[in-house]
């Protein structure tokens, strides 16, 4: 680039010469990382469209076939021979499967309300013959409980044992015999005032509470101030002026044909949003795009446009990083199948297909012969054998199947 050339006319250019000045190099790296960026939604695009092409189909199959086992398996919950143990690890398992198939993103068209309401239904059901067995031995001492807690309260058999069912109905009858939380308070209390003194001197969690607040406060007075000094560079430059000269040009109510109305209110947007961000670079942009003079910074504008170019590149690559830690369905798709190659991506399809297609194989099988409660009893005593001797979480699991 030549030394007696403005900066705007070096920019223009868009060479690749090595920049003389630190302007330029951060225009540069502006320009680079911005590519970058673009260059980075545009692979992870193709490969999500190579994902919903190659890989979805099958995902959509296992949530089907989840579904089936869900619906399936719903069915023995209230089987009076199961045991106690036997019944735990069946709605357990249940659960598991509810929660993968409500977390999962590509599950297509599953009804899951429907699906979920098999399973309440069922154990619905298992509870409402569990509470009419009990006997009036248990509900005298459930009675005899309460009462100790609430002085007063009388309940008959059938309410105890909706209360058993839905404990929150214990409220009601609470307010509706008038001793709930809206009784007066005694008169006599002998509660002591909370002094927020001794407090505060005797649990040494208060100083890390106020640390941790210091902590937030020092990093938002910071950002507050680093916003009003950006604020104070622009107003204080050029830069003020071609924002109006910008804004006067691009107004969309100067503009009486429609098409360019619609396309002046979008770059009035863009200039908009550069101005309340700060946005040096994108307003440079639009000017050098509309208008044709050179603009010869003075020093002060010079000085002033350094910080608001380096605040864009830090922004650049807070969005890059964004990029790639999001939890989209993009990003997830991106991080669990992306590969140093298109063979290495191939090939991360096929084993995750693979992994999908056995998955249904077992529960296909699972759902043919497991058809009664002897069967089914054999396979719950060997998944309670398995989490004994191999507990694992949930999330393990989830992580093990789909990295979501």
């Amino acid at each position: 680039m030549k030394a007696n050339t403005t900066f705007l006319q070096n920019v223009k250019q868009s060479t690749t010469a090595k920049p003389s000045s630190e302007l330029e190099l951060l225009w540069q790296r502006i320009e680079k990382h911005t590519k970058r960026n673009a260059n980075f939604d545009t692979k992870k695009q193709g490969l999500f469209t190579q994902f919903k092409e190659q890989v979805e189909p099958h995902e959509q199959y296992q949530a089907q076939m989840i579904a089936q086992q869900v619906i399936h398996l719903s069915q023995f919950i209230p089987r009076k021979s199961l045991t106690v143990e036997q019944r735990s690890e069946l709605v357990d398992w249940i659960n598991a499967d509810l929660d993968y198939l409500s977390n999962h993103p590509f599950t297509g068209d599953l009804d899951m309300a429907a699906i979920s309401h098999t399973f309440r239904s069922q154990l619905d059901k298992h509870n409402q013959a569990a509470v009419n067995e009990i006997p009036a031995s248990e509900l005298n001492m459930f009675r005899a409980m309460l009462q100790q807690d609430f002085p007063g309260l009388e309940l008959t058999d059938e309410q105890l044992k909706e209360i058993t069912l839905d404990p929150k109905l214990l409220y009601q009858h609470l307010d509706e015999q008038g001793l709930g939380d809206n009784a007066e308070h005694e008169p006599n209390s002998t509660d002591e005032a909370f002094n927020a003194g001794d407090a505060y001197s005797d649990d040494e969690d208060w100083d890390d509470f106020f640390d941790q607040y210091e902590h937030f406060d020092r990093d938002e007075i910071k950002q507050q101030k680093t916003n009003s000094k950006l604020e104070k560079l622009f107003k204080s430059s050029q830069l003020n002026k071609m924002y109006k000269r910008l804004a006067s040009k691009l107004h969309p109510d100067k503009e009486p044909d429609p098409a360019k109305k619609a396309e002046k209110h979008q770059l009035m947007q863009q200039l908009g949003e550069a101005r309340k961000a700060k946005d040096g670079f994108t307003l440079l942009q639009l000017y050098i795009t509309h208008f044709d003079d050179d603009v010869d910074f003075d020093e002060e504008t010079k000085a002033n446009l350094v910080p608001l170019l380096q605040n864009k590149i830090a922004e650049l690559n807070a969005l890059h990083r964004r990029q790639k830690q999001g939890n989209d369905e993009h990003t997830l798709v991106w991080r669990k199948f992306n590969g140093r190659s298109k063979a290495q991506i191939k090939e991360n399809f096929a084993n995750h297909i693979a992994a999908l297609n056995n998955e249904c194989d077992e529960i296909a099988e699972r759902l043919g012969y497991c058809t009664t409660v002897k069967l089914l009893k054999e396979e719950l005593n060997d998944r309670i054998l398995d989490k004994r001797h191999m507990p694992a979480s949930f999330q393990a699991a989830l992580e093990s199947m789909f990295n979501f």
